[in-house]
């Protein structure tokens, strides 16, 4: 896999990552932080359950409908202790969500998750799958790879280039799947059902996700607004009763809007 300049930027926000899969060179003691909150999880298999939300700001990807741009196109944040991290967490519920941007460049974050894991915590991990990385613990690898709407040609042909370089990792993903349970999520446009589902169809079949997994893939519309997702899920719900996935809910943004630290 070719590395962008995104993630050698990683390295400078974060001192301990090194090497190709950012792995650990000396024991990590803080990550930058876009933003942590309790809320309940919005999205995937585990909606609707109360948890803490830890998101890194930091990303390999430049999305063009990025729903969290301070964590990659304009990231921000502070760097925070993991002893930090792990205080928070232990006032909050027991689910604990390490989420980005993309939590993957970060060695702090495999060194956070067996924290929390060893604390009794349930640990959900949400990443695009584009790396691999060494000492990470979850119950729950959800996975969200990038299908070729993403990339943003129109925003940034330059950044377009490295993001569709990298946006997808077969081996990465695979490990990934075969390492931890996992769900993966799909976003997909409802005006192209067609040529989105086709993509996802065609990347399970690399993956050799079999006919009985399929509830565990998820199709989440592209959209921000509560009123067009509700037109959206309509869209998509005969897609997901013909092929057997599941059909990828957005509570947040029925709760709340488009609102960060929710």
């Amino acid at each position: 896999m070719r590395y962008s300049d995104a993630a050698r930027m990683t390295v400078a926000l974060d001192p301990s990552a090194r090497g190709p899969n950012l792995a650990a060179s000396a024991l990590p003691t803080s990550l930058p932080i876009h933003e942590r909150f309790v809320s309940l999880q919005g999205e995937g298999t585990l909606v609707g359950v109360p948890s803490s939300f830890v998101r890194v700001s930091g990303c390999n990807l430049r999305c063009a409908w990025c729903d969290s741009s301070g964590t990659s196109w304009a990231p921000s944040g502070r760097r925070t202790e993991l002893a930090e991290l792990v205080d928070f967490c232990a006032a909050g519920p027991r689910h604990v969500v390490l989420t980005g941007g993309e939590p993957l460049l970060f060695a702090g974050v495999a060194a956070l998750s067996r924290q929390l894991r060893a604390a009794g915590h349930h640990i959900t991990v949400e990443t695009a799958g584009t790396v691999w990385l060494d000492g990470l613990e979850c119950d729950l690898v959800s996975l969200s790879p990038k299908l070729a709407h993403s990339t943003p040609w129109a925003r940034d042909p330059a950044q377009a280039e490295r993001h569709e370089r990298v946006r997808l990792n077969l081996p990465a993903l695979a490990r990934l799947m075969a390492s931890f349970p996992w769900q993966l999520k799909f976003v997909v446009r409802a005006d192209a059902v067609a040529a989105d589902v086709a993509e996802v169809e065609a990347l399970l079949r690399e993956l050799t996700v079999s006919d009985d997994q399929r509830s565990r893939v998820l199709l989440m519309p592209e959209c921000t607004d509560s009123d067009g997702l509700r037109a959206a899920y309509r869209a998509l719900m005969p897609v997901c009763i013909e092929r057997g996935f599941r059909l990828g809910e957005r509570l947040h943004i029925h709760m709340f809007g488009h609102t960060p630290g929710t």
